[in-house]
């Protein structure tokens, strides 16, 4: 996806609600993502995220963005990926009920903001997992 011109990317509510999909493609060439508030909330369908090559150093938002994802397991992103400082997040995976990290997190009721959204790894307790 081409960003010339582009100061930011809103992805508020882009796949809301697409219960029947199973899969996403392409979703690390997106660039200044900023906003991705209810962003996959709801696709009941969908099993797994690929994240890889998502640059999420612009993401200020992600509010409700995985929530409602019942049947999703596991969301890769790349070994480096860290949410920058401000970014806020509140319920970000309520009711995915199926996720696990990486390094074996399983998705708790009331662990469900975006201090959950970093990468699973022995001493950091997360439901990303790095994909090699």
């Amino acid at each position: 996806m081409a960003t010339a011109g582009f100061t930011e990317l809103n992805m508020n509510y882009w796949f809301y609600a697409y219960g029947d999909v199973t899969s996403f493609e392409g979703l690390g060439n997106l660039r200044l993502v900023s906003r991705m508030r209810h962003a996959f909330s709801s696709c009941t369908a969908v099993t797994e995220l690929d994240l890889t090559g998502f640059d999420p150093s612009s993401l200020t938002d992600l509010f409700y963005a995985f929530a409602g994802c019942s049947a999703l397991t596991t969301i890769y992103v790349d070994a480096d990926w860290a949410l920058p400082s401000g970014c806020t997040g509140n319920q970000c995976f309520y009711s995915c009920k199926s996720l696990v990290g990486g390094n074996g997190t399983a998705r708790a009721s009331g662990k469900t903001g975006m201090a959950y959204c970093v990468v699973d790894k022995d001493g950091q307790a997360g439901y990303l997992t790095a994909k090699a």
